[in-house]
């Protein structure tokens, strides 16, 4: 490198430097944008039953749970899949195909189980698969109708992708329903 190349090489540097610094400024410029929608929007987990998609609130999420085996309680409402231990403890375990009037398909000896949080609470929730963690905004969800009908009673709205929020309220009440059932 002769000594003009070597001028003008920590030039070329220094506005190859100052292009990365203005593009990352302007990268966490947007992030505010991004910030401001989030405020107004309701992280999920979404979940999948047959072809159906749902989501959860994520606050009410505590773990997904590995593939876990479900021990059934003899004389338990039809939507109990039984119990499992977790941790030490032994938590109930609803299956949300059940409880949504599905028809029930057998998955071997081991289901995926998310354990759920609310008030001090906590149960499982067997579902199908886990998909991602989503952000819905306000404006994107729809309120469910009637709420006192079947299975709408669990559904507290939907997306216009037809992603449906779960009530975690009355999935919680079913443990009330369930005890004296």
């Amino acid at each position: 490198m002769n000594a003009e190349e070597r001028s003008q090489a920590p030039h070329s540097d220094r506005q190859q430097m100052e292009t990365v610094w203005r593009e990352r400024a302007k990268r966490l410029s947007q992030r505010t944008v991004f910030a401001e929608v989030a405020q107004n929007a309701l992280p999920v987990l979404v979940l999948g039953i047959g072809k159906e998609r749902y989501a959860i609130d994520l606050p009410d999420v505590i773990e997904v749970l590995p593939p876990v085996r479900i021990t059934p309680v003899p004389g338990a409402a039809a939507v109990f899949a039984g119990v499992i231990n977790v941790h030490g403890e032994i938590r109930p375990v609803i299956d949300l195909r059940r409880l949504l009037g599905m028809e029930a398909v057998r998955n071997g000896d081991l289901a995926r189980v998310i354990l759920l949080r609310r008030e001090g609470r906590e149960m499982g929730l067997q579902i199908e698969t886990v998909e991602q963690i989503r952000w819905i905004g306000t404006r994107e969800m729809q309120a469910a109708g009637n709420g006192d009908r079947g299975s709408s009673h669990y559904i507290k709205g939907s997306t216009n992708d037809l992603l449906m929020l779960l009530n975690t309220q009355a999935l919680f009440g079913e443990l009330q329903t369930g005890v004296t059932t």
